[in-house]
């Protein structure tokens, strides 16, 4: 997605990705959007003189390991949400991302682009009754491609709702702003704020904090495989979320973090 991308290094040590980041951070000359800001990483940054938020739910492992390494946690709510965001227009983007190849594979397979089933809408049909059961999932147009129907459903979405869409997004960034401004990072719950991030732009630096058997991330009530896998040991992570263009500090909270800690050299049983 071009709006909800963004560029940054996977390596084997946070202090890897800080030297990565050094050199690809600034202006692209063939990205307008980008901007040059300052990338002043410190290796040995001063916990105490940040001002980081805790979610309560954040890895408790790895909050520890913050505060006696002299991390002083501020307790942080829930972050804003906008109602209606959704995806913030993510189809539209996938579908003309990958217009070229779409249009090639339509040939190929004789879909007619110009045709496509319009999905349906909420609020569409107030009136109706309720279905005796759920209705069917549409097929996907691009099956006969084996294509993610991502690729084509942004092309039926309406110019109205995008902008709407937009207009929210715009409204996300404006409370995440209100919501930072006393915070130059914050620690989250696990998997939290992934979506939100895309869209705002906030930087986040994931870590290893644990190594130990996943858990299941299934949703309550949610009915155990019947032949469950045995899991073996692996990097359980978590997640530091800046405040814009605040990279080189959660890089450094990061590094203080693996310079105290060998959860990093662990590896997998394979």
């Amino acid at each position: 997605a071009w709006s909800q991308d963004r560029v940054g290094p996977m390596c084997r040590t946070v202090e890897d990705c800080a030297m990565v980041f050094n050199v690809i951070h600034g202006v692209d000359e063939k990205d307008p959007s980008t901007v040059t800001t300052p990338f002043e990483y410190d290796r040995n940054l001063s916990l105490a003189s940040q001002r980081i938020g805790v979610d309560p739910n954040a890895p408790k492992e790895f909050v520890d390991t913050l505060k006696n390494l002299g991390m002083t946690p501020k307790v942080i709510g829930a972050r804003p949400v906008v109602a209606g965001i959704g995806g913030g227009g993510l189809n539209v983007e996938y579908a003309a991302a990958f217009d070229s190849y779409v249009q090639r594979k339509a040939k190929e397979i004789g879909l007619d682009l110009t045709a496509l089933p319009e999905p349906p809408r909420p609020g569409s049909t107030p009136s109706a009754p309720a279905p005796a059961a759920p209705p069917a999932v549409p097929a996907n147009p691009m099956a006969p491609a084996d294509w993610n129907p991502r690729f084509v459903l942004g092309r039926t979405v309406r110019a109205f709702e995008f902008m709407q869409n937009q207009r929210r997004r715009y409204q996300l960034v404006a409370a995440w702003g209100e919501f930072m401004k006393d915070l130059d990072m914050f620690i989250g719950a696990p998997y939290a704020d992934v979506g939100p991030n895309a869209q705002t732009g906030h930087p986040c630096v994931v870590v290893p904090y644990k190594f130990d058997v996943p858990v299941a991330q299934g949703g309550a009530g949610a009915a155990p495989a019947a032949t469950a896998p045995a899991l073996a040991p692996q990097p359980i992570c978590a997640v530091i979320v800046g405040a814009l263009y605040n990279d080189d500090r959660i890089l450094g909270v990061a590094h203080r973090f693996q310079s105290n800690t060998d959860i990093h050299l662990k590896r997998p049983t394979v």
